[in-house]
C-alpha cells in the first residue's frame, strides 16, 4: 500500500465481484476465492457522485455558506474478455461449481442463470432475461486501486458485448451502485483468474442472420436495461438510494455487413419490419465456446457505410420477444 509521498498507480488495480444473498448487504468478495476476481482488459473506471444543496442568503453576503450533501450516486464500468474454463480430466467442462468467469456479472444485468445437463454430454450455462424485479440479482463490487478501495453495494447494470474481427469478444460492463465505504486496504494478487486464451470471433466463430452468413467485421449487442436509482430517506449505506431497479429493457445493437442485395436485401428487411434470427457463435471448442442467439431481431435503421471504398450496410437492430422474456440468450458450453 502506498505510504506518504508515494503515488497511486492506475495499473495496480483489483476488481472483486460477488452475488448478494440479500440486496444491498455486503457479500464480502475476496481475491482468494474462485470467480470473485475479474480479469480486466484495462483499469476500471469509477465515478463517485454527490449532489448538494446550496445554502445562501440571510447574512448580507454575496457568497455561499457551506453546502449540505444529499444523494450519493455511483457508477463503475470495466471491460473483460468473454472466455470459458479449462477442461478438467473428467472431460465435463462446466458444473454446479465450475462456472463461466463472467457469470455472476451477467446475473446482475437482469439475466437468469440456468445450469443445463439434460440431453447434453456435460454441463452448460445459459443466461436469459429475467421475468420480473423479484428475479433480479445484485452484486457487491470492491474496486481496489493500489492500496485504496471503494465498496459498492446493490450493483445492477448493463453489459455490451463487442465483436471486432480478429479480436476476442469484449464484455463491457457498466453498473450503478449504492456507495458504501472507502478505505486504505492491503490485498494480495488475486488467485483463480481465468487462464484460457480468450477465443477470437474470426478464428473459429460464425454469424447467421435470417439463415444467411454475411461478411461482418463489427457487431455489438447491449442488454440496454433502464436503471432507476430509487431515492428515499430510509436509504441503505447513507447514499440516499434504497436500491437500483431495472424497470425495462430494449436489448439490441448494431453490425456492419458488406452490402449485397443478392444475398439479403437489408432495405427490404428493414421496410418490412420482419423478424430475423441472429446467431453469433465464438469458437467451437467445448468449454471455451460462447453463443449469442436472438430469435426476433428487427432492423431499426439501415444506412450506407464505407470501409476504404467497400460499401457496407450500417445496421441498428433491436431484439424483440417471440413469447415472453425470450428476446435473447447467451450459452456457454
Amino acid at each position: 500500500m502506498p505510504t506518504a509521498g508515494d503515488v497511486f498507480l492506475t495499473r495496480r488495480s483489483i476488481l472483486l465481484l460477488k452475488i448478494e444473498s440479500t440486496y444491498g448487504t455486503d457479500a464480502a468478495p475476496q481475491e482468494a476465492n474462485s470467480y470473485e476476481a475479474i480479469r480486466t482488459i484495462d483499469p476500471f473506471t469509477f465515478t463517485p457522485g454527490q449532489e448538494i444543496v446550496e445554502v445562501s442568503g440571510g447574512n448580507l453576503s454575496r457568497g455561499y455558506s457551506r453546502p449540505i450533501a444529499t444523494i450519493r450516486p455511483a457508477e463503475i464500468s470495466f471491460r473483460t474478455y468473454v472466455q470459458g474454463i479449462p477442461s478438467p480430466s473428467s472431460g465435463i467442462i462446466y458444473s454446479a461449481t465450475a462456472k463461466p468467469p463472467i457469470g455472476d456479472a451477467l446475473r446482475a444485468c437482469g439475466l437468469h442463470e440456468t445450469f443445463e445437463t439434460v440431453g447434453y454430454a456435460g454441463g452448460r450455462y445459459r443466461y436469459a432475461p429475467t421475468a420480473d424485479v423479484g428475479s433480479d440479482m445484485s452484486v457487491t463490487i470492491v474496486a481496489h486501486r493500489d492500496g485504496f478501495e471503494h465498496r459498492l453495494l446493490g450493483c445492477r447494470g448493463n453489459v455490451n458485448l463487442i465483436y471486432q474481427g480478429a479480436a476476442p469478444v469484449i464484455a463491457d460492463f457498466t453498473f450503478q451502485a449504492l456507495q458504501s465505504t472507502e478505505a486504505s486496504t492491503t490485498r494480495s494478487a488475486p488467485t483463480g483468474l481465468p487462464t484460457l486464451v480468450p477465443p477470437r470471433w474470426v478464428d473459429s466463430g460464425s454469424i447467421v442472420i435470417a439463415s444467411l452468413s454475411p461478411v461482418v467485421e463489427n457487431l455489438n449487442f447491449n442488454t440496454n436495461n433502464t436503471l432507476f436509482p430509487d431515492r428515499a430517506s430510509s436509504a441503505l449505506s447513507g447514499s440516499g438510494i434504497t436500491k437500483i431497479v431495472i424497470t425495462e429493457r430494449q436489448p439490441g445493437g448494431s453490425f456492419d455487413p458488406e452490402s449485397d442485395v443478392n444475398t439479403l436485401d437489408f432495405f427490404a428487411q428493414w421496410r418490412a419490419t420482419s423478424g430475423a434470427i441472429l446467431n453469433v457463435q465464438t469458437n467451437v471448442t467445448t468449454g471455451n465456446r460462447f453463443t449469442l442467439t436472438a430469435s426476433e431481431v428487427i432492423f431499426k435503421k439501415v444506412a450506407w457505410g464505407d470501409k476504404s471504398g467497400l460499401s457496407l450496410f450500417n445496421t441498428d437492430f433491436q431484439a424483440y420477444e417471440r413469447n415472453v422474456n425470450d428476446e435473447f440468450n447467451l450459452l456457454f458450453d
